[in-house]
């Protein structure tokens, strides 16, 4: 089965983006169930296209929206929202417009692209409002704690000092994602709060390990910030992270966050379906 996709990034988050707003849901629904099982080998970076995983761009779900996005990781889960990917998704679907609401599994999210240079591989500056976030309250792990919130997906926070957000990521990422006290697994962040206000952040993503950003956890991080006192209402907050900053705020409490980064088009190509991986 030959598949166009565009390969698409957000700070360096990148994903295989499949268009199929012609087709049916059910004709999307069977395309998402073959991608689950070929996306080890279609995210594979040596033996495949490469990438942290693909998005399904349907037709819309809600009378409001324009399109839905479908997400898979990596390793073939289905998460229920993408931040990073949900700005490319909105850059792709808008065209002419500058506002758009897209449907995804954690619900609409109202997009609006700032700046856009268009082309056959199109990049731009998009704006989401990615809801409220909903503090879950502590969990301890390993003797750490960390701060659960959930962005319509599951975040673990543990905001550090001396300590390398990076190394504890990779070292500490896997077995937090996977405690008990996480059901569906949880994606996992360490942050560290700067002189100048700004956070840096490394993310361990559920189904997907170190990526070069993570939209959601961003907004998790700003929430927890917020609730532990690092951080104020109403105010721009720079995440740093390791593809480069985002830019967050929330401007009163149970309100949205608003997450402003760059989405970009890398090339356009096609690819044939395998399930396995030549790799495996």
């Amino acid at each position: 089965m030959l598949v166009r996709f565009a390969k698409v990034e957000g700070l360096g988050n990148d994903f295989l983006l499949i268009d199929r707003r012609d087709a049916s849901p059910a004709v999307v629904d069977a395309l998402v169930t073959r991608l689950r099982d070929a996306a080890p080998a279609l995210c594979d970076r040596r033996f495949g296209v490469g990438g942290d995983g693909i998005l399904v761009v349907g037709p819309p779900c809600s009378p409001e929206a324009a399109a839905t996005m479908i997400v898979v990781n990596h390793d073939g889960s289905r998460p229920e929202m993408c931040g990073n990917g949900l700005r490319c998704v909105a850059l792709v679907v808008a065209g002419a417009a500058r506002e758009l609401v897209i449907d995804t599994d954690a619900g609409p999210r109202p997009c609006s692209v700032r700046e856009f240079h268009p082309g056959t591989c199109p990049s731009g500056q998009v704006a989401i409002d990615m809801g409220p976030p909903d503090l879950l309250g502590p969990r301890r792990v390993g003797g750490r704690s960390f701060a659960a919130v959930s962005m319509g997906n599951p975040h673990a926070i543990a905001f550090v000092s001396a300590d390398d957000p990076e190394a504890l990521a990779r070292t500490e990422g896997p077995l937090v994602e996977r405690d008990s006290q996480f059901p569906g697994r949880t994606n996992v962040e360490f942050a560290r709060l700067e002189p100048d206000g700004s956070v840096t952040l490394w993310v361990w993503e559920r189904g997907c390990g170190i990526t070069s950003a993570c939209g959601t956890g961003a907004c998790a991080t700003l929430a927890a910030a917020i609730a532990e006192g690092l951080a104020s209402y109403a105010r721009d907050v720079v995440m740093r992270l390791p593809g480069g900053p985002l830019v967050l705020r929330q401007d009163r409490a149970g309100g949205s966050i608003t997450m402003t980064g760059p989405a970009r088009v890398a090339f356009v190509g096609e690819v044939e379906l395998h399930a396995a991986s030549p790799a495996a």
